[in-house]
């Protein structure tokens, strides 16, 4: 009953923001736009773990299958334009959940996007459910590649544990080991995006998420030519979890750089820490070496996250990844990664990740 609820909610949701077209109309707004849009994105997953080999069918949560609608109109005389934005996530077998001892899992809906905004010479706020500020900071990527080699690993196999080869009962959760620290990324906020600066984009947000923790962002991006296309991008966040943490602070970057030839390098990194000294900090690197052709991308990625679970931790990627585009809706892809954990005490099993699957957008 829950489930169906939550579902009738959604739709309802959704429905609501196209409908809600017809109200602008009635308002003083020219140029109005209505854009829903939505993607489904599903593959198989062979993984190699203590567990010894398993197959799933999965959804890849590097971009996840969902359903969305933008709105925007111009506000007559005014200079102003007025939008909103919903967007649903739904997954049956996320990559990044599944486990050995649990192979499906049953879709839901999950709410990603519900904001309203306002926007004119002096820049654009929103307020509601969306992107902090810094979001995504960590990720810039022309390679091509992101949909199977994305900036977080373990968002394909996270579910999946390190196991101590001598004590099968000392496991680590391979998606506790590793993350590339992207900040804290959706949340219910008000942000502000201020008017560019030439090629440079600088955003500030303020909300909540966890129920009750307060959170801080500050991110700017820079999109432009330098002996090839550049993106990059800045970030910082901070989230109140009381007690001897007190906050946790995350700052970090990344670059990325596409040749003409098609060659191109990627780099990121970030770093997290808080007041408890029982905590270490923890930090993120990342190096990704692709190229693309026609409809054709591919690259060779190393990521390592150290002292996430324990101090001493340094949980290590290394894969490729190929993409085949041939139109822009439709992308059929593959990548293979390879998961370790090296820690102080103890010898673990690596997990390894092959995902071959199909990305359709409508």
């Amino acid at each position: 009953m829950i489930k169906k609820n939550k579902l009738a909610c959604c739709v309802a949701l959704a429905l609501g923001a196209a409908s809600s077209g017809a109200a602008f109309a009635q308002a003083p707004v020219s140029n109005l736009v209505v854009d829903p849009y939505g993607q489904i994105n599903h593959g198989l997953m062979v993984t190699d773990s203590a567990a010894g080999t398993k197959t799933y069918t999965a959804d890849n949560d590097n971009s996840a299958s969902r359903a969305g609608v933008r709105i925007s109109g111009d506000v007559v005389d005014t200079g102003l334009t007025v939008g909103a934005h919903v967007e649903l996530e739904y997954q049956v077998n996320p990559s990044n959940a599944v486990s050995e001892d649990v192979r499906t899992i049953s879709g839901d809906f999950n709410e990603r996007h519900l904001n309203v905004y306002v926007a004119g010479v002096f820049g654009k706020a929103s307020v509601g459910q969306g992107d902090g500020a810094a979001n995504g900071n960590i990720e810039r990527d022309l390679s091509g590649t992101a949909v199977i080699s994305y900036a977080n690993p373990a968002l394909i196999g996270g579910g999946l544990s390190f196991v101590e080869k001598s004590d099968p009962a000392d496991t680590v959760r391979f998606g506790a080991a590793m993350s590339d620290q992207d900040f804290e990324s959706r949340y219910t906020r008000v942000r502000y995006d201020l008017p560019s600066v030439g090629p440079l984009k600088i955003a500030v947000s303020q909300g909540t998420k966890n129920d009750d923790q307060d959170v801080t962002e500050a991110g700017v991006r820079f999109d432009g030519e330098l002996g090839g296309r550049v993106s990059a991008a800045l970030g910082y966040s901070s989230r109140d979890v009381g007690g001897v943490a007190d906050k946790v602070e995350t700052l970090g970057g990344s670059v990325s750089w596409l040749h003409g030839s098609g060659v191109n390098l990627t780099a990121a990194y970030s770093t997290a820490s808080d007041d408890d000294a029982a905590n270490p900090d923890s930090d993120f690197y990342l190096v990704k070496l692709g190229y693309k052709t026609g409809a054709h991308a591919m690259d060779i990625h190393l990521m390592e996250a150290s002292d996430r679970v324990a101090d001493g931790d340094s949980a290590e990627t290394i894969g490729v990844g190929y993409v085949y585009t041939p139109v822009s809706y439709f992308s059929a892809y593959a990548g293979y990664n390879n998961n370790s954990l090296d820690r102080d005490a103890g010898d673990y099993e690596n997990v390894d990740t092959l995902f071959v699957g199909a990305l359709l957008k409508f």
